[in-house]
């Protein structure tokens, strides 16, 4: 006798990155030498408090017109109280009026401690001794002072995904956060190790305002699951 599904998996989880931040713009002038370092829109600024550009509201309102078309309805918006993914969270959820807002700490940015607004050549500078630990424990277990590495972000995305099985089975959830929290996410739902997640990252890094969409599929074996449907796509 065939026992009968229960699903706790929403129906759909949909994850967005929130658009381009001043910190992206600025960080991108680095890369391409224009600017040494960050300027006093990033040093002077907490890092919760980092607004989007007008580039990043541009590409938070075309995401929202995807999302309308592609899914129509959304039970549940969470937003990272960070203020960029917030931003964008909210022109968004313009789309979606009926939906339930919920802002939660748990899918907030990576903490970055001691290197925060800091360049590589300035981490350098500044503390030698942590520029060298960090090239020893590399980007997955590197935890600067003071902040995070991949290991902690993924306690606690588990802890809330934790909280989506025990509490919203069988719904639409839309999470808008940071490029580090939606690889945790990966990371978990897929069952990567450190080595898949870093390829990803590095070949395919999570662009700003990008999505990653999943589907609950009853027919994944040995278990019914969450179901990778996209990965980094963009509307804009």
């Amino acid at each position: 006798m065939a026992h009968k599904i229960i699903q706790k998996w929403p129906d759909n989880l949909v994850l967005v990155r929130h658009g381009q931040s001043i910190y992206n713009e600025e960080r991108e002038l680095i890369n391409r030498g224009v600017l040494k370092t960050y300027t006093k829109n990033i040093k002077d600024v907490r890092n919760a408090d980092i607004p989007l550009s007008k580039k990043g509201r541009e590409q938070a309102a075309k995401t929202a017109e995807f999302l309308k078309n592609h899914y129509k309805n959304f039970d549940i918006i969470f937003a990272s109280p960070f203020e960029r993914a917030l931003e964008t969270a909210k022109i968004i959820a313009k789309k979606f009026p009926k939906s339930r807002f919920i802002i939660e700490e748990r899918i907030r940015e990576k903490e970055f401690g001691i290197a925060d607004g800091l360049t590589a050549d300035e981490l350098k500078t500044l503390f030698p001794y942590e520029y060298e630990r960090k090239q020893k424990e590399k980007k997955y277990y590197y935890r600067p002072i003071g902040g995070e590495a991949f290991t902690d972000v993924n306690l606690r995305i588990w802890s809330f995904l934790n909280t989506l099985v025990r509490e919203y089975p069988k719904t639409n959830i839309l999470i808008v956060s940071h490029s580090a929290v939606m690889m945790s996410f990966r990371k978990l739902l897929e069952k990567f190790d450190e080595e898949t997640l870093l390829e990803i990252d590095k070949k395919d890094m999570i662009k700003n305002c990008a999505m990653i969409s999943y589907r609950f599929d009853s027919n994944l074996k040995p278990k019914p699951k969450l179901n990778l449907e996209f990965y980094n796509k963009i509307a804009w």
